[in-house]
């Protein structure tokens, strides 16, 4: 499966906005280890949510609304 990583600004419950990190080929597991493994080389100063694949050719350019957060229990 593929999934994107944001770095998180706003969280409302499981809704997260911010802007896209990277992506991640693999199971939500892996997405959410490489979640934390990006966290822990940012000495924990951002945080990291695991989302279904943004849609677009260029994510990095902008900022993503309201997506669901897949790497944590409601």
């Amino acid at each position: 499966m593929k999934f994107s990583l944001i770095n998180i600004i706003e969280q409302s419950g499981l809704l997260v906005s911010g802007y896209w990190l990277q992506d991640h080929i693999g199971t939500l597991a892996s997405a959410a280890a490489r979640a934390r493994e990006l966290e822990a080389a940012n000495s924990n100063k951002i945080d990291v949510a695991v989302v279904e694949e943004l849609s677009s050719t260029t994510p990095a350019l902008g900022y993503w609304a309201n997506l669901t957060r897949l790497d944590i229990d409601p």
